[in-house]
């Protein structure tokens, strides 16, 4: 059998824009550049799905064109969509890469969307793991929905995960607010890279006292997984780098299908090629 993993967070339109060089200000600059559904627990889904696992997705959906595109791309991955559309504003993210690294822009759009339908017991039935986007944690209106899902998640048998998301923005959400929300959710496991698990001041290994997994990000070093004080470090599949757009939700992916090989694989998968989700088939 499948896992099936439930992914709550955000659904954007991802633009992409790759340079060879740096943006000439005040100037015209060459790029390649693309649209297609993106935001971080889009991309876990379509990554979920493209190794075999089965994908529940419950974001932002909206009635117009762009919410169209979004909705039609992500059922032809096979992605089962739950939350109703609204007559609202979509989200857009525009990633910036450039010679292996990427800067980003985001307007989340809507987020009406953020309430209590995540604890609905239809769209968990029978899953493996309650995924949360950390921008899902950081933006809700209302915290207090996300630990319901949670408790009800882990009342139906499933395993919850939590990605730290953004070292700014959990800055500027509150350290230790962001961290209580993170504990109140008792996640399985937490995601991170090493700027979001510094800014926490949080040791990764530490997690292991409440029985929490603990997946560091170390880029082109590969990454750290932590499980019940056991620690190992995964350097990365060799391959090529073209675009690093949504290799940390390809690792998240990875480890919830089928563990860290699979985490690793995953990435060195993603930034192959161009784009933040898998290539369509």
């Amino acid at each position: 059998m499948p896992v099936v993993v439930c992914v709550a967070g955000d659904v954007m339109l991802d633009i992409i824009v790759a340079t060879d060089h740096a943006l000439r200000e005040d100037d015209d600059t060459p790029a390649r550049i693309s649209l297609s559904a993106g935001g971080q627990a889009a991309n876990v889904a379509a990554w979920v799905r493209h190794l075999g696992g089965e994908a529940r997705l419950f974001g932002p959906r909206t009635t117009g064109a762009v919410g169209t595109m979004l909705d039609e791309q992500l059922r032809q991955r096979g992605i089962s969509l739950h939350g109703r559309p609204r007559d609202a504003d979509a989200g857009a993210v525009v990633s910036l890469t450039t010679q292996g690294h990427r800067t980003l822009a985001s307007d989340p759009g809507d987020l009406s969307w953020i309430d209590a339908s995540l604890a609905d017991p239809a769209w968990l039935a029978g899953a493996d793991w309650l995924h949360l986007s950390g921008y899902l944690l950081l933006r809700a209106p209302d915290p207090d929905v996300l630990v319901a899902a949670a408790h009800e998640a882990h009342v139906r048998g499933l395993r919850v995960g939590v990605d730290l998301a953004s070292a700014g923005m959990v800055t500027s959400f509150g350290v230790q607010r962001f961290w209580t929300l993170v504990q109140d959710l008792c996640p399985e496991v937490v995601f991170g890279n090493e700027a979001e698990w510094q800014v926490l001041g949080v040791e990764p290994a530490s997690l292991a006292d409440v029985d929490c997994e603990a997946v560091v990000k170390r880029g082109d070093r590969g990454s750290g997984f932590f499980d019940g004080g056991i620690h190992h470090e995964h350097v990365p599949v060799p391959g090529p780098v073209v675009d690093v757009t949504g290799a940390g939700d390809a690792l998240a992916a990875g480890y919830l299908v089928d563990g860290p090989d699979a985490a690793m694989r995953a990435a060195a998968e993603c930034i192959a090629h161009q784009g933040a989700q898998p290539p369509a088939r």
